[in-house]
């Protein structure tokens, strides 16, 4: 089952496996739907959409790692919800 958590302009897609749990997968920009990938230079430490242009700037390198972590935990955290159930597709 696919999931999604939308912040700041970005949305975060993973997925809820029965054999492994949360799987984080890709980041992309919520308003024209590219995939970001984080920016690392000694000038600039941002999440940027290279399609709009939309960026999410950080004051170090340290602050993007702390914020995608809370994002991804936030979707982890609903993939094991009690009020999600997950279903093996049994095909015979």
């Amino acid at each position: 089952m696919e999931i999604s958590r939308d912040a700041d302009g970005l949305r975060f897609m993973g997925e809820c496996v029965p054999e492994k749990g949360f799987v984080a997968g890709d980041i992309q920009c919520a308003g024209c739907g590219r995939r970001i990938d984080p920016r690392v230079d000694s000038r600039d430490i941002s999440l940027a959409c290279a399609g709009c242009g939309f960026k999410k700037t950080f004051w170090a390198e340290a602050d993007m790692h702390v914020y995608l972590a809370e994002n991804w935990n936030c979707l982890r955290q609903a993939c094991t919800h009690p009020s999600v159930t997950l279903h093996q597709s049994t095909l015979s």
